[in-house]
């Protein structure tokens, strides 16, 4: 069996998922139940004065977002931990390290670095805490302080608290980053320039739950952060991107639900990767089930260790106009896979068809010359009987 050992910005953690800030590492028990389960690492809620108007119990936060029924995504009203720094100082950071847990400190980033940094060193005094990560990424900020993902936007404001941080702490320092930039990649340079030891790769994205069209109520009455699997596809443009810009190790946050998602971000240059949603809707174990999977898959693959995955793909994303510059495809089929040439019926590839290749009389009949090589039709065949060749 292949070693799942991950070195991340100098630190050695079991495995390379780590339980992500949120819900699910509120208090020390829970973050500790992660822990348990087989996280390699564990990111307790992030750090902050806590507000009386954000205390629980609270009137409803979470609204998952369905299609057919099917959840891809959820949106939360979740901000910091409720629980005070001395409480966590005292009382919860004691049963976070149970069994010799590995704990990353998420501390929000405050208007001024210095209070950051400050913060940041008290928790490191502990010597509870293996590294720290700089929240300025919160897709829901309170107040005009600026707080969350205003400040991630900014590469200067990123550089400051980074600089601030690395000042006054010993362990490694990251900066978790917004989704919500056009261009990550400025911002993480600056933060490397700083002296950022990684980057986190990216909080919930700047959401809105939608309406009952029965009451006319919103779903949620204020803007949330969204997660799930419909944002993979969002944070793997950022991972890549900045995976290609910078030098530093990259933890990839957004839409992990199976280990096939962790072998995806490791190979567009993820060192380490957080999960929360998948571990709110399947529960801790789910864990378990996942580092099944990542052991399954380096056997099958005769792989010694993940770090010989890292970045695999990244040479092959290119810039759409390198992309034009490939040769032309048209469309093919096969006629032992496709339903309506062995027995009629299925017209999926025809309704997707925009350009006269595909016409059904009632059998399928292929126009190549009218092919413009988009690939919609491959995508929704149920056998796999189309498949986009070169133009000879």
């Amino acid at each position: 069996m292949g070693n799942l050992e991950i070195d991340f910005a100098g630190v050695k953690f079991r495995n390379p998922l780590i339980l992500a800030s949120a819900t699910t590492g509120w208090d020390g028990e829970r973050s500790n139940h992660a822990w348990r389960a087989g996280a390699g690492g564990v990111i307790p809620k992030s750090f902050a004065p806590p507000s009386k108007w954000g205390q629980h119990p609270r009137t409803g936060r979470m609204k998952l977002i369905n299609v057919n029924k099917t959840r891809i995504g959820m949106v939360n009203i979740e901000l910091y931990t409720t629980i005070t720094l001395e409480d966590w100082l005292d009382r919860e950071l004691d049963k976070a390290c149970e069994g010799h847990s590995s704990i990353i400190a998420s501390v929000v980033a405050h208007p001024d670095p210095e209070d950051t940094a400050q913060k940041a060193k008290i928790i490191e005094d502990t010597g509870k805490v293996v590294m720290f990560e700089i929240n300025v990424s919160c897709p829901m900020p309170a107040g005009d302080d600026k707080v969350g993902f205003q400040m991630g936007n900014d590469p200067e404001t990123c550089y400051r608290q980074i600089q601030a941080v690395k000042r006054r702490v010993s362990l490694p320092v990251g900066i978790k980053l917004t989704p919500t930039t056009h261009n990550m990649v400025p911002i993480a340079q600056s933060c490397e320039r700083a002296g950022a030891d990684f980057l986190t790769i990216a909080n919930s994205v700047r959401s809105f739950a939608g309406v009952d069209i029965v009451t006319g109520m919103p779903r949620l009455c204020a803007y949330g952060g969204y997660t799930g699997p419909a944002i993979k596809p969002i944070t793997q443009r950022h991972v890549s991107e900045v995976a290609k810009a910078v030098d530093i190790p990259i933890s990839a946050v957004g839409g992990v639900s199976n280990w096939e998602d962790v072998v995806e971000y490791m190979m567009i240059g993820a060192t380490t990767i957080q999960i929360c949603t998948s571990i709110m809707w399947h529960g801790y174990d789910h864990f378990g089930k996942i580092l099944d999977g990542l052991s399954s898959y380096m056997v099958r693959e005769n792989l010694d260790s993940l770090e010989s995955i890292k970045g695999k793909a990244l040479p092959h994303i290119v810039p759409i106009e390198e992309l034009a510059k490939k040769a032309p495809l048209m469309v093919q089929v096969d006629g032992q896979r496709c339903i309506n040439l062995k027995k009629g019926g299925c017209k999926l590839c025809g309704k997707s068809c925009f350009y006269g290749a595909i016409e059904f009389d009632p059998r399928l009949t292929l126009y190549q010359e009218n092919c413009d090589g988009c690939g919609l039709c491959v995508e929704m065949c149920p056998t796999d009987a189309l498949q986009l060749i070169p133009v000879s």
